[in-house]
This record gives structure tokens, C-alpha cells and sequence, in this order.
């Protein structure tokens, strides 16, 4: 019976970070807004990664306190009510067609979600089994990347289906009443004093940092590209990346230990994925490229190399560099099982110490990087392109580059053997998995 109990866990972690991410990945939702005015339609697509920055600063924020407790329930009862919020929102407005209401909606729906991938990460993390199943769902939609044959969105950009759809939301309500109720005994080991009177804000200051800077700069960077569409914009690329891994260098050292590998992993295989593209995957390849995902987060407990997470994004960057998502049928599905084991194998490797720091790292996948505006990104390599640009693999390379330092820096700077006020190795991960 305690089996099956975990079993249903498990599966809640998994469905709901995968509800929380499509929310932070997508828009809401969009109908037909035609004879909207192009200010309100490019207000609510800006809404989509100011959405995203929100939602990483509620998320550590919501993981902070829920890990301030020694009840188990909270975690359960507070990513219930980010869920059921959700659901209300989706409810809220069904067939909105005005641009400003559905801007509104998005946000809320940013806020849910991030209360939801929060406070379930908070108490998912501190189980193995639920740990794996949190971070094969929260990685899950970026493996996946273009959702639009999955989710039946159409290609015009004028119509995008509800994102996440209804009956997800629904299931995963569901599936966190029995949670909660399964876990209204349960006590776990506090990670702060449960009668502590400050709460350790430096997580909620690590992800205010990269998610402000990351944001501000891609949207800086994308409006330097809409004044001089026809230039290389160089200079402002490279400031930019130096911008994101100041960023994130910053918030990895006001992380415990080394929680900050994930900050720079995240950043890394986000850039590296915007780089290669999103194509359209036929909905069936879901199933597998969920199950690989799943093979990089266990092959990494057998293996776990920071060395080797860097190495395996570096091939996926150079892949961008060299050809597109377009280039043939075999490459794209060759590259898309690469990202799925690289993005489970850096999940695995990163073992946060804290649990706002494995919902940092989560996150942060999902926040806009220089690579996601550049032109270029979308660009298909096909018989009637004279040239395939290669400025979306170097801006990536850039920054795997810079997070490689980091990385190393972070290592000199956080030795293995040094323990913490508890006794604890800073290194020592909160759920081996």
C-alpha cells in the first residue's frame, strides 16, 4: 500500500511540474485577435516571457517558505491551491478575444503555475522518487519544444489553443487532493528552524538577479534587432551573454554550496535548445523522448559530471552551429534524443542541496535567453537558402563558454570537503537520486 502511495506521488510530482512548465513555456491562450491593435497584440506577446520572469521569482519564493516547515501537507495543500487557481483562470474567461484581457489572464495564470511548480518541488525534492518524476516533468516540455501538433495549436499566429489544456490542469488537481490527503501526517526535516523568526532570502535574491537581468537583456537585445533588422548586432550579443552569466554567476554564489551548477546547466541547455530550433515532433514521440529524458536523470546517478553535462550540451550547440532542425529527418530525431538524455542528465548531475535551488534551476529553462530572440533562430536550412547563419550556435557556444568558467570557478571556490554549519557536506545532495 505504501508503494502504491508513492506510486501516486510520483506521478503528481511528474504531471504537475509538467502543468507548471507549459505554463511558464506558453501563452495562455489566444483566439482570433485579428482586429486587435498591434500594441495590445505585442503586449501579449511580451506577456509570455515577462510571464516566465515572474513565475521563477514567485516559484523559489513559494520553495523558500514551504521548505521553512516540518509539515509535508503544506507543500501538498499550496501547489493544490496554485493548481486549482489555474483552473479557475482557464475557466475563467474560455473564448476571450480582447489582446489586454488575455495579457492579464497569462499573467495569472504565470503566478498559479509558479505557486504550483514551487511548492511541489519543495516536497518533491526530498524524496528520490518524486524528485526524478519533478525534474523529468519540468524538463519535459523543453525536450519536446514546439507543442503545436501535440496540443492541436494552429500554425496561424492569431490562434494558439489553451496552454496547458484544461483536462491536464483537471488531472492534475485531482491527482494532488489524494497527495494532500495522503500526506496530512507526514513530517519531514525542516531545512530551516521551524522556529526561525528571518527566512533565508538569498535563494528569492538569486532568482530576482537572473531572472530580471536575463529578461532585461533579451529584451533590450530583440529591440536593437527590430531598429536595424539587417545588421549583425555582434557588440550587442556579446554584451548581452556577459550580462546572463554575471547573472548567473551572482546567483550561484548566493546559493548554498554548489546549488548554483544548476543555475549555469539551465541557462547552458536553454540557450543550446533555442539555438537548434523548435519543429513540430508528431505527438507519439512524446512517450519516448519523455522515457530518455528519464535515462539521462538515472544514468547520471551512476555518473554523475559536471564535465560531462557541459560536454554533452556542447554537442548539441555544435550541432546548431553546423545545421538546423530542417536539415533532414534523421538529424532532427538524432538531435532531439540528444537533448532529451543531455537535458535528464544535467537535471541529475546539478543535486541541489536546497530545494528553492532545484526550483531555481527548473525554472530558469524557461526564462528567455539572447538566443530566443536572434532573427536567425528560425531560419531552415533548406535547398533555397544560400546560407545556414550560424549566430544562433555561436551565441550559444558564448555562453556555454562562460558557464564552463563559472562552473570551474564555482568548484575552486566551494571545495567539496567544506561543511556547513550542521555538519553538512556542502555538496551533498537533498534527494540522492
Amino acid at each position: 500500500m505504501r508503494r502504491i502511495g508513492e506510486t501516486v506521488d510520483a506521478a503528481t510530482a511528474f504531471l504537475g511540474a509538467v502543468v507548471a512548465s507549459v505554463t511558464l513555456f506558453l501563452p495562455v491562450t489566444v483566439d482570433s485577435m485579428s482586429q486587435s491593435t498591434p500594441y495590445r497584440i505585442s503586449s501579449l506577446m511580451n506577456s509570455g516571457p515577462r510571464g516566465a520572469t515572474i513565475g521563477v521569482i514567485v516559484a523559489v519564493a513559494v520553495a523558500v517558505l514551504v521548505t521553512t516547515t516540518t509539515r509535508a501537507v503544506t507543500g501538498w495543500a499550496t501547489a493544490l491551491t496554485g493548481a486549482t487557481g489555474q483552473m479557475i483562470n482557464h475557466f475563467a474567461v474560455p473564448d476571450a478575444a480582447s489582446a489586454d484581457l488575455l495579457t492579464t489572464q497569462n499573467y495569472i495564470d504565470s503566478v498559479c503555475g509558479a505557486v504550483l511548480l514551487g511548492a511541489l518541488g519543495a516536497v518533491a525534492l526530498r524524496r528520490p522518487l518524486l524528485a526524478v518524476a519533478f525534474a523529468v516533468g519540468g524538463v519535459g516540455i523543453l525536450v519536446f519544444g514546439d507543442l503545436a501538433e501535440l496540443l492541436g495549436i494552429a500554425r496561424d499566429p492569431y490562434s494558439v489553443l489553451e496552454t496547458p489544456p484544461r483536462w491536464s490542469i483537471g488531472l492534475a488537481v485531482i491527482l494532488l487532493v489524494l497527495s494532500t490527503l495522503r500526506n496530512m501526517t507526514r513530517t519531514v526535516k525542516a531545512t530551516t528552524p521551524e522556529v526561525a523568526v528571518e527566512l533565508p532570502i538569498t535563494p528569492i535574491l538569486a532568482a530576482m538577479v537572473l531572472a530580471l537581468v536575463v529578461l532585461a537583456g533579451s529584451e533590450w537585445l530583440g529591440r536593437q534587432y527590430t531598429k536595424a533588422p539587417d545588421e549583425s548586432h555582434a557588440v550587442e550579443i556579446g554584451i548581452v551573454v556577459a550580462a546572463t552569466i554575471v547573472a548567473a554567476t551572482v546567483a550561484a554564489m548566493l546559493l548554498p554550496g554548489r546549488d548554483g551548477v544548476g543555475v549555469y546547466l539551465a541557462i547552458s541547455l536553454s540557450a543550446a535548445v533555442d539555438a537548434v530550433g523548435y519543429e513540430a515532433r508528431p505527438g507519439w514521440s512524446l512517450l519516448v523522448l519523455i522515457a530518455l529524458t528519464a535515462f539521462g536523470v538515472v544514468f547520471s546517478a551512476q555518473l554523475p559530471s559536471v564535465a560531462l553535462a557541459i560536454l554533452l550540451v556542447t554537442g548539441i550547440v555544435a550541432f546548431a552551429l553546423v545545421t538546423s532542425t530542417a536539415a533532414s529527418r534523421v538529424g532532427f530525431a538524432a538531435i532531439s534524443a540528444a537533448i532529451a538524455v543531455t537535458a535528464g542528465y544535467c537535471c541529475g548531475t546539478a543535486r541541489p542541496r536546497s530545494a528553492p535551488s532545484g526550483v531555481l534551476a527548473i525554472a530558469a529553462l524557461y526564462l528567455p535567453s539572447a538566443v530566443s530572440v536572434l532573427p536567425a533562430r528560425n531560419k531552415e536550412w533548406r535547398d533555397d537558402v544560400a546560407m545556414h547563419d550560424s549566430t544562433p550556435g555561436r551565441t550559444a557556444l558564448a555562453i556555454v563558454i562562460g558557464s564552463a568558467i563559472g562552473l570551474f570557478a564555482l568548484r575552486k571556490l566551494r571545495p567539496r570537503s567544506n561543511p556547513n554549519a550542521n555538519g553538512q557536506s556542502e555538496s551533498e545532495p537533498l534527494a540522492d537520486i
